[in-house]
């Protein structure tokens, strides 16, 4: 792996851990047993297996199903910030703030996509032998 690709895979990966809180705090708040250590345990790993898997999505060059996940995440981040609907500078920053993991995957797939092609370039010769 060169260092453009791993540069890219580690900025996918912080990106993807911001939405890690708010999906987990969404899962958490439909526990049927709030305040419970174990469902605060269950609702991390929902989300940090959530956002691994757009990562291994977008690695793979799986877009559409990276984006699906994506859109889901961003959704979950909807949620996070529903509980501010009145129209104010919060809610308007949610509406800008959401989407931006979609945005980030379709382009970093692209990316990725982008770095695993193989470099177009001279072909090479086959190897000579000598005939004695």
């Amino acid at each position: 792996m060169n260092n453009k690709s791993l540069l890219v895979r580690i900025v996918i990966i912080l990106a993807l851990f911001t939405q890690v809180t708010h999906a987990a705090w969404v899962f958490e708040q439909i526990s049927q047993t709030k305040n419970n250590w174990f469902d605060t345990i269950l609702s991390f790993v929902f989300a940090i297996s959530l956002e691994l898997s757009i990562y291994i999505f977008t690695i793979f060059g799986k877009k559409t199903t990276a984006t699906f996940f994506a859109v889901v995440s961003t959704l979950l981040n909807l949620l996070y910030y529903w509980f501010k609907v009145s129209f104010s500078f919060e809610f308007c920053s949610m509406i800008v703030i959401s989407p931006i993991i979609p945005i980030t995957i379709w382009y970093y797939s692209e990316l990725v996509e982008e770095l695993n092609k193989p470099r177009m370039g001279r072909p090479k010769s086959p190897p000579t032998t000598k005939i004695d």
